[in-house]
């Protein structure tokens, strides 16, 4: 419709011309959220999505939708040529199960085992505290054999480890509970490597220390050797 006169001069559009509830999806450009800045990371815990709760649109923080990770990494350890590997933080009452990943520990030695204890209050314990029981099981047939351990001054996890190139020692270690202080501190593991004589051995099994204390750390060494080069990363499980 052509004006008579002069044109009035246009006014922006402010939020009391236009009635509540009146903006349709037809009326929103398709891009509303694709042409926005985008985050690039995880939200924080206070920022808001917008949903419909039974039709009806609300505001929520994405603390309430947000997934929790089984394995939260904790900590990753790089070996390289170390006599023993201690890790000393991160392992306290946050989690009642703590996993340490072990990626392809390898002795600069050959046929050596790998040992482990527990530091309680920070302090190393190498007292003849430790028990353990090993199931051993190996490629080249035969059978299966167990170790058993009592009193001894450390948990020994593999033995007859090979330090050829191409060997390195991988598992798992589940730690349970180890702030609490009534009970002992018990762990599980299951470990593969290559033993000297290049034959493929699984060992599993489990240990304890027969003391009350928090654990607070682990250690782990070669029976004869440094661990030239391995991975170890540490997870609390929820």
């Amino acid at each position: 419709m052509a004006y008579i006169g002069k044109q009035p001069t246009p006014v922006p559009l402010t939020s009391s011309d236009v009635a509540d509830g009146i903006i349709s999806n037809a009326k929103l450009a398709q891009d509303i959220i694709s042409a926005d800045t985008a985050l690039g990371a995880e939200p924080a815990d206070t920022d808001e999505f917008l949903v419909s709760d039974a039709g009806v649109l609300k505001r929520m923080d994405y603390s309430h939708i947000k997934g929790g990770a089984a394995h939260t990494l904790i900590s990753t350890t790089t070996i390289s040529s170390d006599a023993s590997v201690t890790i000393s933080s991160g392992i306290d009452s946050t989690y009642k199960v703590y996993m340490f990943e072990l990626i392809n520990l390898h002795p600069n030695n050959d046929n050596v085992h790998l040992h482990m204890q527990f530091l309680q209050g920070g302090s190393l314990d190498t007292g003849g505290v430790y028990d353990s029981a090993t199931g051993e099981a190996l490629s080249g047939g035969g059978a299966m054999a167990f170790q058993t351990e009592t009193n001894s001054t450390y948990m020994r996890l593999a033995e007859g480890i090979s330090s050829d190139n191409s060997s390195g020692l991988n598992g798992r270690i589940f730690l349970y509970n180890p702030s609490d202080t009534t009970y002992d501190t018990h762990m599980m593991f299951d470990v593969v490597f290559q033993e000297a004589g290049s034959v493929t051995q699984r060992n599993a099994g489990t240990g304890r220390i027969e003391e009350t204390a928090a654990v607070d750390g682990l250690k782990f060494f070669m029976s004869a050797a440094e661990i030239d080069a391995g991975i170890i990363k540490l997870y609390g499980v929820t």
